[in-house]
């Protein structure tokens, strides 16, 4: 497994993250265990949720952490890191603490590693959103805290912020990223933010750790949407194709499959590989519902690209 540093945590942080949306629900407990323990066996120590995960099935709401919570108890809390998500019912502090509140009662800790914000409010000041998340580091209730989905204008807001009153600044950045780039007109709809060139040279340059979601842009490099088909009983996701289906990403595809073979790897690790190589820290959320699925992505973790390589497999037309 590959580590990084995730400013504020008290450990090192395994670069491939664990996602844990469809724990207790979809993913039953004892499945929900077995991953977990498949990935800690691998190295894995990142798990990724969030007070509102699974809240859009009957009877969700809260499984997930509480799926975690009890796994948990079944191995030594602080070799794992705990990262959850709130401030999905309002951007007040009142509003976070009784979220976060809930999560450590879920969670069955009485700190989590890392706390994110899940949405971003651009009417209230980024520099009072950080007087209530340091006040609640200062308190214990989490080791760092960060942001996600907030766009490149509200991170320089709050790191200048940060800098100017001497305060704990957002410590990562939460957003949508993978070798295969969104389309235009999904990267501009809806409330997630993805990377984009200005993204990338701000982490190049700040050098702010990334946690991408949709690291594996849906299963777009696992084999369904190879141009000359999807194998025999597969059907492509037509979301998938309206996120992705765009010449580069094609030719991505074909790079990425090619390179995987000179290398004898997946081309799923080799697209998890190409964020965990990037000059700034870098590390990807990986869905997997079953045992193969995850060391199929923690296999990404030793694999080291070069920039050649890296540049190589983003192709851009």
């Amino acid at each position: 497994m590959k580590f990084s540093s995730l400013p504020g945590t008290q450990q090192q942080a395994s670069t491939i993250v664990l996602g844990c949306a469809w724990f207790g629900t979809d993913i039953p407990e004892s499945r929900a265990f077995e991953l977990m323990d498949t990935f800690a066996g691998q190295g894995g120590n990142f798990l990724d949720t969030a007070h509102m995960y699974a809240g859009w099935v009957p009877g969700g709401a809260g499984k997930s952490e509480t799926t975690i919570g009890r796994w948990l108890k079944t191995v030594r809390r602080a070799d794992v890191v705990v990262g959850t998500k709130g401030a999905d019912q309002g951007m007040n502090e009142a509003s976070i603490r009784r979220q976060l509140a809930e999560s450590l009662t879920r969670l069955a800790t009485d700190y989590v590693d890392f706390y994110w914000l899940h949405s971003d409010d651009p009417q209230t000041p980024a520099g009072e959103i950080l007087g209530w998340l340091n006040r609640m580091a200062d308190e214990g209730l989490f080791r760092s805290f960060g942001c996600s989905n907030w766009r490149l204008p509200r991170l320089r807001e709050a790191a200048q912020y940060a800098k100017d009153h001497r305060l704990r600044g957002f410590a990562a950045s939460q957003i949508g990223w993978s070798l295969a780039r969104v389309t235009p007109e999904v990267a501009k709809a809806g409330s997630q933010v993805f990377m984009d060139d200005d993204t990338f040279a701000f982490h190049r340059n700040t050098g702010m750790p990334v946690v991408a979601f949709s690291s594996q842009a849906g299963g777009f490099f696992a084999g369904k949407y190879n141009p000359e088909g999807a194998p025999e009983g597969q059907k492509p996701n037509p979301a998938i194709v309206r996120y992705y289906g765009t010449p580069e990403n094609h030719a991505r595809l074909a790079a990425v499959r090619k390179f995987a073979g000179t290398r004898g790897r997946t081309a799923n690790q080799v697209a998890l590989a190409y964020l965990i190589n990037q000059p700034f820290p870098a590390f990807a959320i990986v869905g997997a519902g079953t045992r193969d699925y995850v060391l199929d992505a923690c296999g990404a973790a030793d694999l080291v690209l070069t920039a050649g390589d890296l540049a190589a497999l983003d192709i851009r037309r």
